[in-house]
């Protein structure tokens, strides 16, 4: 028979409070999601509120464009040379 190991009682004693107090501040947490989880109505009314702010052009829209429509003048420059498109209305 295999020698049975006694475990001091305050051993015991600390270990089942670190499990409740672990179960608590779990629960508390779950609850504090649940508080921030929107329902139905919540999600209508951010809606209402994400429909009524005003876009906001991102900052290098600018940039965007001019660099769209130099590749585009580049593109179409090496299509009439290599392709010979001498029809601006083929390139767009």
């Amino acid at each position: 028979m295999a020698p049975t190991i006694q475990i001091p009682a305050e051993t015991t004693l600390r270990t089942l409070q670190n499990v409740l107090k672990r179960r608590v501040d779990a629960n508390r947490i779950l609850k504090e999601r649940e508080k921030k989880v929107l329902n139905g109505e919540g999600y209508q009314l951010l809606e209402v509120d994400l429909n009524n702010k005003q876009f906001l052009q991102p900052v290098d829209t600018n940039n965007t464009k001019a660099s769209v429509y130099y590749i585009r003048r580049k593109f179409t420059r090496y299509a009439r040379k290599t392709l010979d498109l001498s029809d601006p209305i083929r390139l767009g």
